[in-house]
């Protein structure tokens, strides 16, 4: 059991570092170029190998810190993708079982009290809930923005690359003051990208650097 820990955890940074230089690719490539969807891909297996392994590890070790953050990467990063290759934007039993998968998940993060929990908990449940009204309209057809699905997408995978972010920045930064500023200066520093891509896509229907 301890050299399979020991493999995965080799795994798990592996995959966080790639999918941190893929994630930065993608957000400073132009939206729609070859490199951004290259980048983008290589993001997304990545980050699935990052949620996988952080699973793995958190049941070894039985660390609910690492399974929570793990599960909430596993949603944007699954989200995101799911954007982009179901632009209709209409549930498959899948989607409704990830979505119910990150409501628990957000329940818990913030019933632990923890504080990094409880932002990215509040975060998590913020969008379960978009997701739900999003998911009841278009699976009864009602029309929603056309461009709903980059809204999406934007929206999910920089909160994605957010936690892979943080990871680097956690690991990397010692002795900080207060404790808690590293695990929440990625989100504080990459939501107002999201804000300004979003607001660009309302305005001009494309996102734009």
């Amino acid at each position: 059991m301890e050299q399979f820990l020991k493999v995965t955890l080799i795994l798990h940074i592996v995959s966080g570092f790639t999918a941190l230089l893929a994630g930065i690719v993608a957000l400073i490539a132009r939206k729609g170029s070859r490199w951004h969807k290259g980048a983008g891909k290589v993001f997304f297996y990545s980050m699935m190998g990052v949620s996988a392994t952080a699973v793995t590890i958190a049941g070894i070790k039985v660390n609910d810190f690492l399974l929570t953050i793990g599960v909430f990467a596993f949603f944007q990063n699954y989200s995101g993708y799911r954007s982009v290759k179901n632009k209709t934007l209409k549930p498959s039993p899948a989607d409704w079982a990830v979505l119910l998968l990150a409501a628990v998940n957000s329940i818990y993060m913030v019933a632990t009290l923890n504080i990094v929990l409880v932002v990215f908990g509040l975060l998590s449940a913020g969008q379960v809930y978009s997701e739900v009204v999003l998911f009841a309209k278009t699976a009864r057809n009602i029309a929603v923005n056309k461009k709903q699905w980059l809204l999406r997408h934007i929206a999910m995978m920089v909160g994605a690359f957010i936690a892979t972010t943080t990871a680097f920045v956690v690991v990397n930064v010692r002795n900080a003051s207060p404790a808690w500023l590293p695990w929440l200066l990625p989100t504080a520093v990459l939501v107002p990208i999201i804000v300004y891509w979003s607001r660009k896509v309302r305005a001009t229907g494309k996102a734009t650097v």
